[in-house]
């Protein structure tokens, strides 16, 4: 007989054991006096330590090889004699299933019945599941048996009309008083709360969320299940995000454990808040000691900490003050988040998170959920805030669709799942912000690098079929020092990428693949990023990549723009009074040469990749151009150009060092448009003169 058949009987067996104790204390005489006052303490002290007791580590963990002797044996308790094992007689004289025999069938050796195949399956399956940890049952002020007490507290009831709610800027309380230091509200969700629809929450003011990735030792089956899904919604959306795990550990080598736990899960993840040790379990870290809890949570947080994440620790106001007194929660690295379900937080040291009720209300959700609320000035957080939403402003005009419905800082601009491009897009700061201003370029399809534009102001193309491709944006005025402004693009194949800011390239250029959205979002500086910081733009090296930027009366060097879209500013009646040129990721060796024709002065002499030609600060106008490439570019590639002159508008195109613009009849150039055609392929013409001379 193998050792699971005789782990199996002697399972069968205790059970047997079992009912006959049973059946023999039915059947004791009753107890009296002091015997029965005895008997009956002792069965009370049982019951609550049965209803209290933890999961034990033997539950956790397979037996070893030892424990498996050790049980055929009959050394450990339980083990059965010999005239129970072989079954027994009860009272009323019938037999036990073990001695009736008499229906059995003869199994000749090497032989296996039906019955037997599918017992010998059971045990299999029996000792499989052997190796999987029980569910662990949350039980603290908050929980019972891992259910949410439903009524946990009285204060928390919404008895005023705007409980929890943003009332002339400052949060209320669930009587109408203002939370003093609260800037940002949020929420904490398990899988409690079920499916959350991410995108009402985010529309009903909530600006931060802490989500639970599981709970205890480093099991799967420990994983909190709607995790991923939570985690996923919070980044798609732009959500600023925390991450708890619940802790059971009674030891450092448990801590060590939901340490692992946590980190597995939190690869790919950047929580902006930081990750949040639960303690709060009475059944099991609260059974230990409070140095103990203190060389848990150190553990824990070290482990964290040295990984690159930032740390606290979740407890009830009674934890904190009675409970967590070890020196090591005195570390002010950690953050502290303190649980009181009343009008007001009573915890006299400071903490960064209060969380004020477990029946709060939340669009997207389901039943109740726990609010929060982040106390202190948000700019000196190391977390991501969020600010009045009505900052920004923006709409997207997409393929079939047209002009998109105006969203909000950090809503998304454009529409993904439909392989629908993003044809343009426009962006518009709020009132209340002084002389905050931004501005927006876009990469488009076949054209390049657009000037920049400004607030409220359309980049891209409509009209035209052509997809933005990256983008830039900047703030401007003497208020963009107090601000970020984040952004990300949706791109063609590769979903969302990362974030970006205050005027660098997201999305791509020279892969062909169209934007689909775009999400921009306006922090107070200093503030965390909503997400990662990396792989926001992708770029390959163009075949036909010539940029130029230019300088115009009044407004300056307006922004490199590429591959034939508009240099300069047309119908404003700007004089071009500067530019550089210059080949972007050239294939083949050589470059650029070009110079210019000024008012007064005449032709400089020859400029080459990205030197200015003109002058700044003079007051000159720009008249005319000559533009040529060199070495290997020159065999491989025509370059050609066309100005936009004072009266005449655009000339005619031109190429490979020609004239265009004017000489002699003082006129100013407003805009120029240069492009590389492979030598071969036929260029941009229009049929006019490119150059004119008095």
């Amino acid at each position: 007989m193998d050792i699971k058949m005789r782990r199996k009987i002697h399972r069968f067996c205790g059970i047997a054991l079992s009912a006959c104790l049973l059946l023999g204390a039915c059947i004791t005489p009753a107890l009296t006096g002091d015997a029965a006052d005895k008997l009956s303490g002792n069965v009370a002290e049982e019951t609550t330590a049965t209803r209290n007791e933890k999961v034990s580590r033997n539950d956790l963990e397979p037996a070893s090889e030892t424990d498996l002797l050790s049980e055929e044996t009959g050394d450990k308790t339980g083990g059965l004699t010999g005239q129970e094992e072989a079954g027994s007689t009860p009272k009323d004289g019938k037999t036990t299933p073990e001695t009736e025999t008499k229906d059995d069938p003869v199994v000749n050796e090497g032989e296996t019945d039906d019955n037997e195949t599918v017992e010998d399956e059971d045990i299999t399956k029996a000792s499989e599941e052997e190796t999987e940890p029980e569910e662990l049952k949350e039980n603290s002020f908050r929980y019972q048996n891992g259910e949410l007490i439903s009524e946990p507290q009285a204060l928390s009831r919404a008895s005023y009309p705007y409980a929890w709610q943003k009332v002339n800027g400052k949060y209320m309380n669930s009587i109408g008083q203002v939370i003093e230091g609260a800037t940002k509200k949020g929420i904490d969700v398990s899988h409690h709360q079920g499916v959350i629809d991410w995108e009402k929450v985010k529309k009903d003011g909530i600006d931060f969320a802490i989500i639970r990735c599981g709970y205890g030792g480093d099991y799967q089956s420990y994983d909190d299940r709607y995790w991923v899904r939570n985690v996923t919604e919070c980044e798609r959306l732009g959500i600023p995000y925390g991450v708890y795990l619940y802790s059971y550990s009674e030891n450092i080598e448990d801590a060590k454990s939901e340490a692992a736990h946590a980190l597995r899960l939190l690869k790919g993840h950047k929580p902006a808040y930081g990750i949040y040790y639960d303690l709060e379990d009475e059944n099991t870290t609260g059974r230990v000691s409070n140095t103990t809890i203190g060389t848990i949570a150190k553990t824990f947080c070290d482990q964290l900490s040295s990984a690159g994440y930032k740390v606290g620790i979740y407890a009830s106001k009674y934890w904190w003050t009675e409970r967590l007194t070890s020196s090591v929660f005195k570390n002010e690295k950690w953050s502290k988040w303190v649980a009181q379900y009343n009008t007001s937080c009573t915890y006299e040291g400071s903490y960064d998170i209060w969380q004020c009720t477990s029946t709060g209300s939340v669009a997207g959700i389901n039943g109740a959920v726990d609010l929060n609320f982040w106390m202190g000035d948000p700019q000196n957080s190391n977390t991501s805030t969020s600010i009045d939403r009505n900052i920004i402003s923006s709409t997207g005009h997409m393929q079939d669709d047209g002009w998109t419905a105006s969203v909000q800082n950090g809503d998304q601009i454009g529409v993904t799942g439909q392989s629908k491009r993003l044809e343009a897009f426009q962006i518009k700061i709020g009132n209340g912000y002084g002389d905050l201003g931004i501005r927006y370029a876009s990469f488009v399809e076949d054209q390049g690098w657009q000037a920049y534009v400004t607030s409220g102001k359309t980049s891209g193309t409509t009209g035209e079929s052509k997809a933005v491709q990256a983008v830039k944006i900047q703030l401007t005025g003497s208020k963009a020092s107090n601000y970020d402004v984040y952004y990300r693009a949706h791109v063609q194949t590769y979903g969302w990428l990362g974030w970006t800011k205050n005027g660098a390239a997201a999305g791509t250029t020279g892969y062909e693949k169209r934007m689909e959205a775009l999400q921009v979002m306006i922090l107070p500086k200093g503030a965390a990023a909503p997400g990662a910081l990396s792989n926001a733009y992708k770029e390959k090296a163009l075949t036909k990549g010539i940029g130029y930027e230019a300088h115009m009366q009044t407004y300056c060097w307006l922004g490199e723009v590429m591959n034939g879209a508009t240099g300069g500013v047309t119908g404003q009646y700007k004089r071009m009074e500067a530019l550089k040129i210059k080949i972007q990721n050239p294939k083949y060796s050589g470059g650029v040469q070009y110079r210019a024709h000024l008012q007064t002065t005449g032709w400089q002499g020859w400029k080459s990749n990205g030197e200015m030609a003109g002058t700044t600060g003079q007051y000159r106008r720009m008249e005319a151009v000559q533009i040529k490439l060199t070495g290997k570019m020159a065999e491989k590639y025509d370059i050609y150009y066309r100005a936009h002159v004072q009266t005449y508008g655009w000339l005619g195109w031109t190429k490979n060092g020609a004239k265009a613009g004017t000489e002699g009849m003082s006129k100013r150039m407003e805009g120029i448009q240069i492009q590389l055609v492979e030598k071969g392929k036929p260029g941009p013409s229009s049929g006019q003169t490119a150059f004119r001379t008095k």
